[in-house]
């Protein structure tokens, strides 16, 4: 079934928007030219002239929003992303705007009118698409505009799914049936609704049903028997939706899709780090440490006196570890044990009142100072402010054979504190938990959590909370 209100809402987006955009090309001439705010040395433009000018920017503004997918159905699509769209779109008619005025102009046109319409037009449309979204989502919680659905498969992947569904009711979405093989299922009831049998029938059921959309929640050899059925289906109009098989591989980011020729190939452990994000981070990284840097460069330097003066010795301890990618690099800290102190014994994970510390080890360990020097590895680029910590070669080696995902922590850069360390996982402390909370945050990152653990760590290490 085609989506019966598509082309009446896309319409009302579109006449919404189309307004919007008149009224701030309108608006900013006011603000730029009559309000007294800024000085017009070149004179003011005739009012005229500036509307007729709007017809093709508002055509540019609309085909923005058009190319950058604003228009398309957002059902099940997250804010976040709609507002990138938006921004997206903001940015291009800004761009496309400047271009045309640069040449149907026998001068340049004001550069603060565009910047002011560029920023309103942001503004605007960002109202605009929050105030349909939310006319939108209060219908379908009240039952209007909701699309019928059927899940292939009553296990546990189709039991979840289905809870995660429901737990976002400005979907739209209303769960009609399950279909499933399992004789002990048919017949039965889950989450209030009937499970039909056996799949043959599904045809029959989403006909009497009035189904919009399919989704198969099966794998392997019960997956590859659904696929004629839906076929079929899919061949009339229904909208057929795959809840991808992972078996024992871990996601450790969103799915992404390649297309190579006519295949598409997915995978769901690639590192969330990538495009704009990897700047973002990095950018923030090197600019946070060099002023940090900066910062504690007079108490790095006392410290740096105290170490050599209390213990023979150099003042840095370097040391390998393993950072993103598995590759190998050099970690920078203010040495707190002797140099021969890994002789006798080996190699050790750091621990609570460690007896190899030095005097003024015990206290660099307690406040975290010892890891200041860090601040040279994230300027490096070796590390980031916030990550899984990395840890020595032969530990790695130890823990990838005891712990199958291990590994993935080295999808992200290694960071001078983690989700892990403000949690307490630290040092010698549970590998298990310290690994469950790296695994979270890569799935999880952003900025916002980044700096809502440093944060948190800086907070800790003024309650002196951050103890070996």
């Amino acid at each position: 079934m085609l989506r019966r209100h598509a082309t009446f809402f896309y319409v009302l987006r579109s006449a919404i928007d189309i307004l919007v955009i008149s009224g701030i090309w309108v608006a900013v001439y006011f603000v730029r030219f009559r309000w007294g705010v800024f000085s017009s040395p070149k004179g003011i433009p005739a009012f005229g002239r500036h509307l007729i000018l709007g017809l093709p920017i508002v055509c540019i503004c609309y085909l923005s929003c058009l190319g950058t997918g604003l228009y398309k159905p957002k059902r099940i699509q997250s804010m976040f992303t709609q507002l990138a769209d938006i921004f997206k779109a903001s940015i291009f008619s800004g761009l496309l705007a400047l271009a045309l005025l640069y040449y149907i102009q026998s001068h340049p046109y004001s550069r603060k009118l565009l910047i002011l319409f560029v920023f309103a037009l942001f503004g605007g449309l960002v109202l605009s698409h929050l105030f349909t979204m939310a006319i939108m989502r209060n219908l379908r919680r009240k039952g209007y505009n909701v699309r019928y659905y059927a899940v292939i498969g009553a296990g546990k992947k189709g039991q979840q799914l289905v809870q995660e569904i429901e737990r976002i009711a400005w979907f739209g979405l209303k769960l009609r049936f399950f279909v499933d093989n399992n004789p002990s299922r048919i017949g039965t009831e889950l989450f209030g609704v009937p499970i039909y049998g056996p799949i043959e029938e599904l045809g029959e059921l989403v006909s009497a049903k009035e189904i919009d959309e399919i989704y198969l929640a099966l794998g392997g050899a019960e997956a590859q028997a659904a696929y004629p059925f839906l076929e079929r289906l899919q061949c009339k109009g229904i909208t057929v939706r795959i809840v991808p098989d992972w078996g024992s591989l871990t996601s450790t980011s969103k799915a992404t899709a390649v297309t190579i020729g006519s295949q598409v190939l997915f995978s769901a452990a690639e590192s969330p780090l990538s495009g704009a994000n990897i700047v973002l981070k990095e950018v923030f990284d090197r600019v946070a440490s060099l002023m940090l840097l900066v910062v504690s460069a007079l108490p790095m330097g006392v410290i740096a006196v105290l170490v050599k003066l209390t213990s023979k010795g150099p003042v840095f301890y370097r040391q390998a570890r393993i950072g993103m990618d598995q590759r190998e690099f050099t970690i920078i800290k203010f040495r707190t044990m002797p140099v021969d102190a890994e002789i006798e014994n080996g190699p050790q994970w750091a621990k609570t009142n460690d007896p190899r510390c030095t005097r003024i080890g015990v206290w660099l360990r307690r406040t975290n100072l010892d890891e200041l020097p860090q601040l040279i590895n994230v300027i490096k680029g070796e590390m980031s402010l916030v990550g899984p910590r990395p840890e020595r070669p032969c530990f790695v080696e130890q823990f990838a054979e005891e712990y199958k995902k291990y590994m993935l922590r080295h999808k992200v850069k290694a960071g001078m504190t983690g989700w892990a360390q403000v949690h307490g996982f630290r040092g010698d402390t549970s590998l298990k938990k310290r690994l469950q909370y790296d695994l979270h945050y890569i799935r999880n990152w952003s900025l916002g959590l980044d700096l809502r653990i440093l944060l948190l760590m800086t907070w800790q290490i003024l309650t002196g909370k951050t103890a070996y």
